[in-house]
C-alpha cells in the first residue's frame, strides 16, 4: 500500500491509495456479501408472499392473470352409491343376530312414525303367507337379505325384505300411501328323497340328516294320527322320504308335498303314508285319518303330565286335568277334531282359551292361549287353526294347557289320544286301486327300492307293497 498526499493551505490530506491486489480481494469481499444476503432475503420472501397467496382468495380475474399463486380447482362432489342424477342412497345387507323388521327400519329411516306406519303396512301381508303370527318385533333369521331405498334428504322411499328365495316382500312409498305386496315368483318342483334316522328328537334328527325344520312339521302331520313323537320315537328308528323340493331361480325354497314316508320304530312298528287323491293311505291302501289327532300341536314337549302335581305357582299340591305342551309363543294350535266351539274366552287360571264339543261326545279345551282364532258356536274342522300358544293366565312359561273330558269328566288326554277311535277306516274306491299301486310303486322307486310292477288290480296287490 502506498499512502500519498497533497498540500495546500497548511493541512496535509491523507488517503489511501489501493494497490491493484487490494481491489481484488474488495471486489471479492463485496461479492461474497452480495450472495449471501441474497440466498437469506430471497427464501424470506418467497415464504411471505406465499402466506398471502394461502390467506388471500384472489378474484377470479386474478387467478386468471396471476401465474406465481394458482388457485386449485375445487375437487368432484362425492358420489353416493346411488345414482347422482335423483341423489337417492340405496342400502343393502343381509340381517344379524337379533334382527327385527322395526330394528332394520329404525336404523336407516330416521321418522318414527313412518317406521311404524311401514311396519303396519307390510307385517299384515307377512303373515298372511306364512300362515303364523308375525309383527315388528319377530327375530328375523340370521343372512337375510334386505334393502332400502332413501331420497336426498333421507325420506323413506322403499324397502325389501327376503325371507327366502319364494318369499320377496316389497313395501314403497306412493303418492295415495304406503303400499306394500309380495312378489310373484314361478316356483319349481323337484321330486327328491332322504332317510332320516333318529338319534334326538325328530326335528335334530331331519336337521342332521341335512334337511329343515319344515319338513319335521309336514312328517308329523303326515303321522299325526298314529305316531307322537314325543312318546312313540326312540333312539334308532328310521324314517324314509319322498318329498317335493320347490326352487325358484335354480335355489332351494322350501318343501311342497309329502308324497311317501315310511318309519320303522321299535314302538311303533312300521307305519306307512301314501299320499293320494289329496289324502295318506297306509300300504294297505286304508286311510290314515283317525276321529283324533295324537296331538294338536306340530312340534311337541311334554312339560307336565296328567294327574297329581305341586302347582307351579300356588306351590299346593292338587290333580292336574290335562297335560301341558311346552312351545314357543305363537305356535299354531289346531283342533284334534271336527265339533262346535262351545266357549272362546278368558277363563280364569286358563287365560284365554278355548272349548270344543265334538261329534263323538267328547270335549277339548285349550288353554294359556296368546290370541284366539275362532268364535263361540263356530263349527270347525280337524286340524282347524283355533289360536296360538302363549302365556296367558296362571303361567310361568309359553305352553299348551290341553284337556280332554267325556261325559264332563276329566280323562288323561295321551291316552285317549293314544286309543284307536276308528276299527275300520275308509279305504281307497275300488275302481281306484290299480292307480293307487302305481303311485305307491313309483315312490318306493323314488327310494332306490326294487319293486315289480303290479299285476293285478286287487287287494292283494296292495297288500304286497312293503
Amino acid at each position: 500500500m502506498r499512502f500519498s498526499g497533497r498540500r495546500g493551505d497548511g493541512l496535509s490530506r491523507w488517503r489511501v491509495a489501493p494497490s491493484g491486489k487490494a481491489v481484488g480481494i474488495s471486489l471479492l469481499c463485496t461479492a461474497l456479501l452480495a450472495a449471501v444476503g441474497y440466498a437469506y432475503v430471497l427464501p424470506r420472501l418467497g415464504s411471505e408472499a406465499s402466506s398471502t397467496c394461502a390467506l388471500q382468495v384472489p378474484s377470479p380475474q386474478a387467478v386468471k392473470e396471476s401465474a406465481s399463486c394458482p388457485v386449485p380447482a375445487e375437487p368432484e362432489a362425492k358420489k353416493s352409491s346411488s345414482s347422482a342424477a335423483d341423489g337417492c342412497t340405496e342400502i343393502a345387507d343381509i340381517t344379524g343376530e337379533e334382527d327385527t323388521l322395526y330394528w332394520l327400519l329404525s336404523a336407516n329411516v330416521q321418522d318414527e312414525a313412518t317406521v311404524v306406519n311401514i311396519c303396519r303396512t307390510i307385517t299384515p301381508v307377512i303373515q298372511r303367507d306364512l300362515g303364523k303370527a308375525f309383527d315388528g318385533d319377530t327375530p328375523l333369521k340370521p343372512g337375510l337379505r334386505y334393502g332400502m331405498t332413501l331420497d336426498g334428504d333421507g325420506n323413506f322411499l322403499k324397502a325389501t325384505i327376503e325371507l327366502s328365495p319364494s318369499q320377496v316382500f316389497y313395501v314403497v312409498q306412493e303418492p295415495a300411501g304406503l303400499r306394500a305386496w309380495k312378489e310373484d315368483v314361478v316356483l319349481d318342483f323337484r321330486r327328491e328323497s332322504v332317510t332320516i334316522t333318529l338319534d334326538a328328537n325328530l326335528v335334530e334328527s331331519v336337521h342332521k340328516a341335512g334337511e329343515g325344520m319344515d319338513l319335521a312339521s309336514k312328517l308329523t302331520k303326515v303321522f299325526h294320527w298314529d305316531i307322537n313323537f314325543v312318546s312313540d320315537a326312540v333312539k334308532g328308528d328310521r324314517c324314509r322320504v319322498v318329498f317335493e323340493r320347490k326352487y325358484a331361480d335354480d335355489r332351494p325354497t322350501g318343501y311342497g308335498r309329502v308324497l311317501y314316508a315310511e318309519y320303522s320304530g321299535k314302538k311303533t312298528g312300521k307305519k306307512t303314508a301314501i299320499l293320494f287323491k289329496d289324502k295318506y293311505y297306509d300300504h294297505n291302501g286304508f286311510e290314515l285319518k283317525k276321529d283324533f289327532l295324537r296331538s294338536p300341536l306340530d312340534v311337541l314337549r311334554v312339560t307336565s303330565r296328567y294327574g297329581g302335581r305341586i302347582h307351579p305357582i300356588s306351590g299346593v299340591w292338587r290333580h292336574h286335568n290335562g297335560v301341558d305342551f311346552g312351545a314357543p309363543t305363537g305356535t299354531l294350535v289346531r283342533s284334534i277334531a271336527r265339533g262346535v266351539v262351545t266357549f272362546a274366552g278368558w277363563k280364569n287360571g286358563l287365560g284365554k282359551s278355548v272349548y270344543i264339543r265334538h261329534d263323538n261326545g267328547h270335549e277339548s279345551r285349550y288353554g294359556h292361549l296368546s290370541r284366539i282364532r275362532v268364535r263361540e258356536g263356530q263349527r270347525v274342522e280337524q286340524t282347524q287353526l283355533i289360536g296360538l300358544v302363549g302365556q296367558t293366565g296362571d303361567a310361568t312359561g309359553p305352553h299348551l294347557d290341553f284337556q280332554i273330558l267325556l261325559a264332563g269328566k276329566n280323562r288323561d288326554p295321551l291316552k285317549v289320544l293314544n286309543a284307536k277311535m276308528v276299527k275300520s277306516p275308509p279305504a281307497v274306491p275300488h275302481p281306484l286301486k290299480g292307480r293307487f299301486t302305481k303311485v305307491a310303486q313309483k315312490c318306493l322307486g323314488c327310494l332306490g327300492v326294487p319293486v315289480a310292477a303290479p299285476r293285478t288290480h286287487t287287494d292283494s296287490a296292495l297288500a304286497k307293497i312293503p
